[in-house]
């Protein structure tokens, strides 16, 4: 029982100090990321590379639709639209994506799988167009 208690209370001293040591780092990267458009962010995970994968949805410049800018490369193809973006272990960006339909697009799950891909969940309210293959079975006609 003695054995026990030492192996628990060792164990239990461990744990404290290691979340002192957490907590005393502070900050270790920040980074804002962002279109010039309406960004949000729903979902993020750490990957097996250390970095992280964000998921959530950005949309045009109501006032300038047709630019691409910040940190968006590619044109979303209507409204909101699924922006995934892939970060290294420093939280520079590695890769981004846009994927969507002229509707709205709403990713609200991202999860790196076992092959080293990744799948996405959401919804989407238009017809087939854009990267978008079948028709919503509701849309806000």
């Amino acid at each position: 029982m003695k054995k026990y208690l030492k192996k628990l209370v060792l164990g239990i001293l461990i744990s404290c100090s290691t979340s002192l040591v957490i907590g005393q780092q502070g900050i270790i990267w920040q980074n804002t990321i962002g279109s010039n458009g309406a960004d949000q962010l729903y979902s993020m995970q750490q990957t097996t590379d250390g970095g992280y994968i964000c998921g959530g949805i950005s949309n045009r410049d109501p006032n300038n639709p047709s630019v691409i800018g910040g940190d968006r490369t590619q044109q979303t193809n209507g409204g909101y639209d699924y922006w995934i973006v892939k970060l290294n272990a420093n939280g520079a960006i590695q890769w981004e994506k846009t994927i969507g339909s002229m509707g709205f697009d709403d990713l609200k799950s991202i999860q790196q799988t076992a092959d080293g891909g990744y799948i996405c969940g959401g919804s989407s309210d238009s017809p087939a167009s854009g990267d978008k293959t079948e028709n919503s079975i509701f849309t806000y006609d």
